[in-house]
């Protein structure tokens, strides 16, 4: 894959039809960043933690829902897999409706939803109730997480937008270790039920947020929107302490098709969409497999993790020691994206991607060989570390080598290879937690 083209002053479109009027980019470059970029960067920092927490609950919660239900193991990941399922689901069939009405719109709907369905699995009555509202949490993620990050590149000159991505990829891996450390500080003292409402507070606080922020400017110009761009970028400006005063028309494009799908097939557009799905879908594998197998390996001791080995089906819930251990290691992510952005301002995107590729392969051997208690927790540590610094890379990478035209149908596309994959990993993560040692102890033994 070619360096993409994110230094480009100038939008790109699908046979475009342009109109005369200044350019975005220059309205952008006018603009700067101030407090407009951070209001719209804060309110998408929570929409992805939102929905980043939501998946990390889940594997949370399996031991404890185990206990309540009496769960056949084919229920557990009948539960895990689903939201993964309608996670890819959302992202396919969601996606490109973001480049037909609107990203903002989207991100509203989805939230809505996202907040109902989670309030609901807190009160579900039975496991069946609860795996229908998880899969309702799916799709809404699917179509959340992909428009957030596309969002958070349209609202500011190019040479701007990494910080934008850079904040909400951090802010993300920061949720996930709140939640984590929520789990350690009360969870064993409220319940699971009142853990999942915990967790959906920053759901209700998105909703709030999305009412108030406007729509992409971006996505206006390109959908030929001229007067609700302007209003926009009035906005924007307004925030920022500036007035835009240019009574000139703004450039926008017409009769431009938005959200086809079909389009990713054109060669300009194809060697990069395999390319970028082959490295999502073995990056997401990983990212998922570890959020499933953390809790597993704690609470029953698989590979030497916990001192105990019950078999790892048992109603065993996590300790307090157990949580502390998992906010810990998930903490490398937030080490992870400050490494990676760090490093692919400097050297760009397609070096990064390589070399962190391929200490994620050899990080991740290191899981077949347990040695003892400390070094398990060390490589699950290093794993989590250079899977995410990959992952961010690659999320810097996506919405730069599309037009706002395609952004979000390419982002959710390749989203629905990798969350498809995750079922993979997370089914996988399952198989081999009914056995008592891993693999590579197996070996180690026979020697």
């Amino acid at each position: 894959m070619t360096e993409p083209n994110y230094g480009s002053l100038r939008e790109q479109v699908v046979e475009e039809e342009e109109e005369e009027g200044q350019d975005l980019e220059d309205i952008y470059t006018d603009l700067g960043i101030g407090k407009a970029q951070y209001l719209i960067w804060s309110t998408l920092v929570l929409v992805v933690a939102s929905d980043t927490s939501e998946l990390v609950v889940i594997s949370i919660l399996i031991p404890y829902l185990r206990c309540e239900w009496d769960l056949s193991l084919l229920f557990e990941v009948a539960i895990t897999c689903s939201v993964f399922f309608s996670y890819a689901a959302g992202g396919l069939l969601l996606g490109s409706l973001s480049d037909k009405v609107g990203r903002r719109t989207v991100i509203l709907y989805s939230t809505v939803f996202l907040l109902v369905a989670s309030m609901a699995s807190a009160v579900a009555p039975n496991k069946w109730v609860f795996l229908a509202t998880r899969v309702v949490v799916g799709l809404c993620i699917g179509a959340n997480y992909p428009t957030a990050m596309v969002f958070a590149f349209e609202i500011a000159a190019t040479k701007n937008r990494e910080t934008g991505a850079f904040l909400i990829l951090l802010f993300e891996k920061v949720a996930v270790v709140l939640v984590a450390i929520t789990a350690w500080l009360c969870l064993n003292a409220v319940g699971w039920r009142i853990f999942l409402v915990i967790a959906a507070i920053p759901v209700l606080v998105t909703l709030v947020l999305v009412i108030f922020i406007p729509e992409s400017p971006r996505y206006l110009v390109v959908s030929g929107q001229e007067d609700k761009a302007r209003e926009a970028i009035k906005t924007m400006f307004r925030w920022n302490g500036k007035e835009f005063t240019d009574n000139t028309a703004i450039k926008t494009y017409q009769n431009v098709e938005r959200g086809k799908i079909g389009d990713l097939a054109k060669p300009r557009y194809l060697k990069d969409t395999f390319l970028l799905s082959g490295m999502y879908v073995p990056n997401i594998v990983i990212i998922f497999g570890l959020i499933v197998f953390l809790p597993i390996a704690l609470s029953s001791g698989f590979c030497g993790v916990a001192d105990k080995k019950p078999p790892a089906h048992d109603c065993k819930t996590l300790d307090q020691v157990n949580l502390r251990d998992l906010a810990i290691i998930t903490s490398s992510g937030i080490l992870a994206v400050v490494v990676s952005v760090a490093v692919a301002k400097k050297l760009g995107r397609n070096r990064p991607l390589k070399v962190f590729g391929v200490c994620i392969f050899l990080s991740t051997l290191t899981l077949y060989i347990c040695i003892n208690l400390t070094l398990t927790k060390l490589a699950l540590f290093l794993t989590k570390f250079f899977v995410h610094t990959s992952n961010t890379v690659l999320w810097l990478t996506m919405p730069e080598c599309y037009p706002t035209a395609l952004r979000n149908t390419a982002t959710g596309l390749i989203n629905f290879w990798g969350k498809t994959g995750a079922l993979s990993g997370t089914g996988l993560v399952y198989i081999l937690s009914t056995f008592p040692t891993s693999c590579g102890q197996y070996c180690l033994q026979q020697l």
